[in-house]
């Protein structure tokens, strides 16, 4: 049996187990511009009805996080909000209420890159995060920025979203330095080849330090990555893989 705690004026909603205490939560992050809730299309609402019905599904509580995007200059922003869930997680703090010892972490678009961040900001983190780290999927992740980015201007994020704009580079060298002292499981790629947002040509030339190789591709464009339709689709057999 599974409760919702859904609290939509501060972007946030925590899908658990009610019938026993799990230890493993899985943080969704989204995009730009995106939802916490209507970003992953029919996934939280899956999750809350059906999980128990899964194999590994069932395993896992699901916190989907959300911010606003006018809000966010630096992935920095970003990243501190997966410190701070995480964070409360671990302590087992409201609305949690229950410690949890394992970590899975999921991200759409620009909340890759506060992803990226998040793990490579070593010092920032909560105790052990990287130890009580399961796996990383990225769906759509700007790795070479967004063409798309120039029409956003004002929205301060959007710089940072523009291809080989100073804080991607900076990002992507940090990256580099940090994992071969601090390493994270290998990430998972998921990118589509319809998506004319941030594209996918790009990964056969660019590579983030972490990321698996090849990138992992679907029929599909930038939102479509994350927005199943029942159970038996691609986005389902991508988060159950990261679960696993």
């Amino acid at each position: 049996m599974r409760s919702l705690v859904h609290r939509e004026k501060e972007r946030f909603a925590l899908i658990r187990r009610s019938d026993r205490h799990l230890d493993r939560l899985a943080i969704f992050i989204h995009g730009f511009r995106g939802n916490y809730w209507t970003t992953w299309g029919g996934l939280p609402s899956l999750l809350n009805t059906e999980a128990d019905t899964q194999k590994v599904f069932e395993d896992w509580d699901y916190a989907f996080v959300g911010y606003d995007t006018s809000d966010v200059a630096t992935y920095l922003d970003i990243a501190g909000l997966i410190w701070t869930e995480w964070r409360k997680a671990q302590r087992g703090d409201p609305p949690y209420d229950q410690p949890y010892s394992k970590l899975a972490l999921l991200g759409h678009s620009l909340g890759t890159l506060g992803i990226r961040q998040a793990l490579c900001a070593h010092t920032k983190q909560p105790a052990d995060m990287l130890k009580a780290l399961h796996r990383v999927t990225y769906f759509g992740s700007p790795i070479n920025g967004s063409p798309l980015a120039k029409y956003d201007v004002f929205m301060k994020i959007a710089s940072a979203l523009k291809p080989g704009n100073p804080q991607l580079r900076m990002l992507k060298g940090w990256t580099e330095d940090i994992h071969a002292h601090a390493p994270w499981p290998e990430v998972r790629l998921v990118e589509g080849s319809d998506d004319k947002v941030v594209g996918y040509a790009a990964s056969e030339i660019m590579h983030w330090q972490g990321d698996e190789l090849p990138a992992a591709l679907t029929g599909t464009d930038h939102s479509g990555l994350v927005k199943p339709d029942g159970w038996n689709t691609l986005v389902i057999d991508y988060v159950k893989a990261c679960l696993r």
